[in-house]
């Protein structure tokens, strides 16, 4: 009989596992383990292995997925392979990376019943757990809605609040905040933190580390299906800091970019990697590089309206039924070759606003304009060709049955009747977005990272005028996000418009031209990212928080040294702390 550690309620033994649709391996050797009652965040860049480890905890591997699975995965004791899923369920409960593939009922109240019902818990508990999962996740004015009609957010709440009504020993969350706003990101955080102190086990797949990681026990770095790093966060930092950084694509806080960065000039001593916003401040404060004045780039003009005008809406409104007002009388212009940012808290309207301007909705009142054309007169097969709409889950909108096959789908509604043409567009945009090993997959067997840059993908290839995609950055590592802002940059100097739909306030202070801040159905703000984030009223009455770069730099503020300009990135900042860096970057673009 194999010994366990009664320390660990999970221990991963030299596992190498395969997809059943798979050649290649997704783990290979992974070994890991997790201690009772801790918190433990696992990174990695995408198509790492992150998701099939939490499938290994959860039983769906070896039990649902099939595929093949070499090793020993323990869990309280217990050999996963040796019980069912409904067992493990009690000891585990896995929120999955899409929520709404949980679901089993049709409302709220009761999806967070279900599981305590099919328990067979008292009547008076069970209504007890509801109400305070129903407050504790914001959900109690939506609690007879049906689950298909919550916004991303919402989702994500319900699919935690259903998992937690069970009462497991352990959670897996599998980027539970990609759809939420800041705030509520923050609120996830402090639910963690209050189940751990519980006496629950936690394990959080997140690439939003900012609220996370100077509170976890335990940091995994995951590379290649295999564990190349754990420990305590700034054990972790320090030793593979710069290889998360420039190799895995791994975001970070920008206060431990920073540090990584001077680290890696080997001019200062380094300690430890900063994590919050005060260790940053003493750890520059050690280097001596923090002078009375920090010099940024000149802050620009107000926003460009340069570009011809493709769409304006005047006073637009829309009702869902049960007289849930979506939209109170919003305004607002796209112009060709802008990037504009739509933000705000989660069911201010921003997933219907997407949907009117793309002809999936029609406006309850007020004037839309699309293209020159009221959007009443407009059919959606039409409109396609103008303007394209990447879902918050581009599963929603897949038609084929491998990866290529989607992305030619769209080239031959294009209009592209070359086969070798179409196959050739096809190589080159899978290479692009790196999804040439998955090309035979079924887009349902994807990540949500994958299936995000598939739906960008297939929208892409169709050249629309306007191109709006909700959660760009949902499930993306770091490179592949540069990756996918360089190629919306390429498309905006061809005149095509870029709408983000985000709760990514660092991807807004440094890509957007334009934000529109949405609040409660109505536009709050519209103007600068800079300007944005000079409101505080504004951010705090649509749940917005901002960057830790931005907390950084106002630390410094308060320290007594002038911030002279604007410093929208890490690598601006450290422009300005070290000249001659610049300097040398500078001479770099010149010779490049």
């Amino acid at each position: 009989m194999v010994e366990t550690n009664s320390e660990f309620l999970v221990e991963i033994r030299d596992v190498t596992y395969t997809h059943w649709n798979h050649t290649e391996p997704t783990l290979k050797g992974l070994s890991l383990a997790i201690r009772r009652g801790t918190f433990n965040v696992l990174v990695g860049p995408g198509g790492s292995g992150k998701s099939t480890i939490c499938d290994l905890l959860s039983g769906k591997i070896p039990h649902l997925m099939g595929g093949e699975l070499e090793g020993e995965v323990w869990v309280d004791g217990i050999n996963t392979r040796s019980v069912e899923v409904k067992d493990l369920a009690l000891k585990v409960g896995h929120v999955f990376q899409d929520p709404e593939s949980m679901f089993a009922t049709l409302t709220v109240e009761d999806e967070i019943a279900f599981g305590p019902e099919n328990l067979m818990l008292e009547v008076d508990e069970i209504r007890q757990t509801v109400e305070t999962l129903l407050e504790t996740a914001q959900l109690k004015p939506f609690r007879s809605n049906l689950v298909w009609n919550l916004s991303g957010g919402q989702v994500q709440r319900l699919g935690l609040s259903a998992i937690l009504s069970m009462q497991p020993k352990m959670i897996v969350l599998d980027e539970p905040t990609a759809n939420l706003d800041p705030v509520a990101t923050r609120s996830v955080h402090e639910l963690i933190l209050s189940l751990r102190e519980a006496g629950m086990t936690i394990l959080l797949v997140t690439r939003e580390l900012d609220d996370f990681l100077a509170s976890a026990d335990q940091l995994l770095v995951l590379d290649a299906g295999t564990v190349i790093a754990a420990g305590k966060p700034a054990d972790v930092l320090r030793t593979a800091g710069q290889k998360m950084v420039e190799n895995l694509g791994v975001w970070l806080p920008e206060t431990s970019e920073i540090g990584i960065a001077l680290q890696k000039t080997g001019s200062f001593a380094v300690k430890d990697i900063p994590i919050t916003v005060d260790e940053a401040v003493c750890f520059l404060k050690e280097t001596g590089l923090l002078k009375d004045q920090i010099i940024g780039k000149p802050a620009p003009a107000e926003v460009e309206t340069a570009g011809e005008l493709l769409i304006t809406a005047n006073n637009l409104t829309y009702t869902y039924p049960g007289e849930i007002h979506a939209l109170k009388g919003v305004s607002l212009e796209i112009r060709a070759g802008e990037m504009l940012a739509i933000v705000g808290r989660n069911g201010a309207g921003k997933s219907t606003l997407a949907k009117l301007l793309v002809g999936l909705l029609k406006p309850g009142g007020g004037e839309l304009n699309l293209f020159g054309k009221p959007a009443q007169q407009w059919k959606v097969q039409e409109l396609a060709n103008q303007i394209a709409l990447v879902f918050q889950n581009p599963e929603h909108q897949f038609l084929t049955d491998t990866v290529e096959d989607e992305i030619g789908y769209s080239l031959l509604a294009r209009g592209m009747t070359s086969a070798a043409e179409r196959q050739k567009t096809i190589n080159e945009t899978l290479e692009l977005l790196g999804l040439s090993l998955v090309a035979k997959a079924h887009p349902f067997s994807l990540s949500a990272g994958m299936k995000r840059r598939l739906g960008v993908a297939t929208m892409l290839v169709c050249r629309p005028r306007v191109l709006v995609v909700d959660e760009p950055t949902y499930g993306q590592d770091k490179q592949m996000t540069q990756t996918l802002m360089e190629i919306t940059e390429g498309i905006r100097s061809q005149g095509i418009a870029v709408v983000m739909i985000t709760h990514d306030m660092r991807l807004v202070q440094e890509y957007a031209s334009r934000v529109i801040v949405m609040s409660e159905g109505q536009v709050r703000y519209n103007g600068s990212p800079a300007g944005l984030f000079g409101r505080e009223d504004i951010l705090k009455s649509a749940n917005l928080r901002p960057t830790i770069l931005l907390e950084l730099l106002a630390a410094l503020k308060a320290q007594g040294i002038q911030i002279c300009g604007e410093i929208p990135t890490t690598s601006a900042f450290l422009d300005a702390l070290l000249p001659e860096r610049s300097a040398a970057s500078y001479r770099q673009e010149e010779v490049a």
